[in-house]
């Protein structure tokens, strides 16, 4: 949905001191209800020029915004400040921006000393559209200010700063000095709520939605950020219902109705989201994000086959412009699925890697080795987590070396396993796991018969990193005393036969292996 918000007069004219229902119009904007909007404008736009302008916005606000229309709705009152700059939205919009520009200029020309508006009327076109200089809208809000200081100028003084590289600060400040007036307070701590969620401090976000939701429980709009909050903390119970408070509060448009589907699938409702969007596709409503959601949902519930029917129709129906790498990245996992189709996998993720423009690439390679490794192809897994390994990712980890090792080992690459596990061990010097690996690598490797005891060194090694109380490390106990009793038996050193074979039957008393040895011992030299 378009960021189509905007600054509320603060002082209305003798002409409106009747319209109650355009500043609940206005509210509704704030809301970004704007089919509720929509009705209470249309019948007093036509003698009304700030209900015009209001009307205009709102037909501005949905996803299938008309241009046409909403230029026609401005360009009723051609010479008022409001709606010139309304027109200007439309230009911004048609990337007409210099001619946009020349037009907010004439309405900024328009301020007199008491009438601050047309700063406003101005500075909003710019800050809500793309295209117009972000600057040139700061100093028509701060000029806006110096006649009038109010909460809502500074909300959008905010907007217009978080436009600006490095203007997270200025933004906080005039959200910070909003909530100083009681009529923005609950916005302000929405605002920022937004704030604190673009800097992936979530616990932070969730405090301010909260609180903007506790100050003005009408506004749908905390309770859909709350959701998305929860999601990114991994509170999938309290995302879904905190979305659920959203719908009956939004005017339960389409639009309203995809935003509720998509919150279900980040909190893993995947048959929810399916349903819901099922649902709207049978009303005649379809969108080729619909099917994203349902395929996405449909690979989380392991129903692949349907899942690759409807990536297909996303793919068929979308846009270019409008995919996005992880589409590839699902469509790959999805082909890997298929027995016919596994060898399409690796074009898809290399798609979705050229596309992917963030600097920090680490859980993305993670989770393409995940994808294989789930599907059973270790060899390719071992690639891509050996490429995450050796990257220089912010978030690459040591134990992706663990892993490459892992996948290595069970796909027969005994070099590279080992090459793995050596680095893992190196950077953890004091981690049992890599020395065990190691071992199990140099036995499968070079003593599969138990004859050279190449391997000895390592698994004692291991052993004196360990604790045998550890219940949990009964199988590896039992894989480290199996090579070493063995070695012993091959190398007729019959004391440690003895002493390795006692050690399998702490672990348990049935062991084969060491019954057999025990009751060869007499037979040895």
């Amino acid at each position: 949905m378009r960021n189509i918000l905007i600054t509320l007069a603060l002082v209305f004219s003798t002409v409106l001191a009747k319209a109650q229902t355009l500043e609940e119009a206005i509210q509704f904007i704030k809301y970004e209800r704007f089919e509720s909007a929509r009705k209470i404008l249309s019948p007093m736009a036509a003698a009304n020029p700030l209900a015009n302008y209001y009307l205009g916005i709102s037909e501005l606000g949905n996803d299938n915004a008309n241009l046409n229309e909403a230029k026609a709705t401005f360009q009723k009152f051609p010479d008022d400040a409001a709606n010139m700059a309304g027109i200007a939205r439309v230009m911004f919009l048609e990337n007409k921006a210099p001619e946009a520009m020349s037009m907010l200029t004439k309405v900024a020309a328009k301020a007199k000393k008491k009438d601050f508006m047309p700063y406003v009327y101005a500075a909003d076109a710019i800050n809500y559209t793309e295209g117009g200089d972000p600057n040139v809208a700061i100093e028509w809000y701060k000029k806006a200010l110096e006649v009038n200081r109010n909460g809502d100028t500074h909300l959008a003084l905010g907007d217009v700063y978080r436009k600006i590289q490095g203007g997270g600060g200025n933004a906080m400040t005039n959200y910070e000095y909003a909530e100083t007036f009681p009529a923005t307070r609950a916005m302000a701590n929405y605002k920022m709520g937004n704030l604190w969620y673009a800097a992936r401090n979530y616990d932070s976000a969730l405090i301010k939605y909260a609180k903007a939701s506790e100050i003005d429980p009408n506004n749908p709009l905390p309770y859909n950020d709350l959701a998305n909050a929860y999601n990114k903390v991994s509170k999938y119970a309290k995302a879904k219902e905190n979305i659920e408070r959203y719908l009956p509060l939004s005017d339960n448009t389409t639009d309203d109705q995809i935003r509720y589907a998509n919150v279900l699938y980040l909190s893993k409702n995947y048959a929810d989201a399916i349903s819901k969007m099922k649902e709207l596709i049978g009303k005649g409503v379809e969108k080729a994000y619909m099917y994203r959601v349902i395929g996405y949902s449909q690979y989380e519930t392991k129903d692949y086959a349907n899942a690759l029917i409807n990536m297909d129709k996303f793919f068929a129906k979308q846009i270019p412009a409008k995919i996005i790498p992880l589409d590839y990245f699902y469509y790959g996992k999805i082909l890997l699925r298929d027995s016919t189709k596994k060898s399409m996998a690796d074009e898809q993720f290399m798609k979705g890697i050229a596309m992917d423009t963030t600097a920090d690439k680490a859980p993305t390679l993670r989770s393409l080795a995940e994808a294989y490794y789930e599907a059973e192809d270790y060899a390719t897994s071992a690639k891509w987590y050996k490429q995450l390994a050796e990257s220089n990712y912010a978030t690459k980890e040591d134990r992706d070396y663990w892993w490459a090792g892992y996948m290595s080992y069970y796909s027969n690459d005994l070099a590279t396993a080992a090459q793995m596990f050596t680095k893992y061990s190196t950077a953890n010097p004091t981690e049992p796991l890599g020395v065990l690996w190691l071992a199990k690598t140099n036995e499968k490797a070079n003593d599969k018969d138990f004859k050279n005891g190449s391997a000895t060194a390592l698994y004692n090694q291991w052993l004196g990193m360990v604790s045998e109380s550890d219940a949990a490390k009964k199988k590896d106990f039992t894989k480290a005393y199996t090579y070493l009793a063995m070695v012993a038996y091959n190398t007729n050193k019959k004391d440690d036969v003895k002493k390795y074979a006692d050690k399998l039957l702490i672990f348990n008393p049935e062991d084969d292996t060491a019954k057999q040895l025990l009751k060869a011992l007499p037979a040895m030299k």
